[in-house]
């Protein structure tokens, strides 16, 4: 994995993924995607206004816990958040998709049911037109 560095007056940035710079632009970016003010973010995160304009300034580095609380806020995992790989890599799709609508857990067991029943219906047809 190649390290991206930007020559900022006298020091140099980490933009890699992991490092503090790409987390408080990762954390910016997926903020104003949801339209969210600094103070939204933190209220949802549970954490202060203050602490994300210092993350998202560098000039905080966010603990693990701090990470997790925006992560959770933002509907993203953690390691997106990070830019570590996992091995289960999640697709753009599934990502905004649950962005959208949130955990599944959070619906009735008879929602979850209809919401699978859908996903395998549709996996069946789209499995049906590619044997055929």
């Amino acid at each position: 994995m190649s390290q991206e560095y930007i020559h900022n007056g006298d020091s140099m940035k980490d933009r890699s993924p992991q490092s503090a710079e790409y987390i408080s632009e990762k954390i910016k970016k997926l903020r104003e995607e949801c339209d969210w003010s600094q103070s939204d973010l933190a209220k949802k995160a549970g954490i202060t206004a203050s602490a994300i304009s210092m993350i998202e300034r560098g000039q905080r580095v966010p603990s693990l816990v701090v990470i997790r609380k925006i992560s959770d806020a933002l509907k993203v995992s953690v390691s997106e958040l990070t830019g570590e790989t996992t091995q289960e890599e999640v697709t753009q799709h599934a990502q905004a998709f649950f962005r959208q609508f949130g955990d599944l857990n959070e619906l009735s067991e008879d929602e979850q049911k209809i919401i699978l029943d859908l996903a395998r219906s549709l996996k069946d047809r789209s499995n049906a037109k590619g044997d055929s």
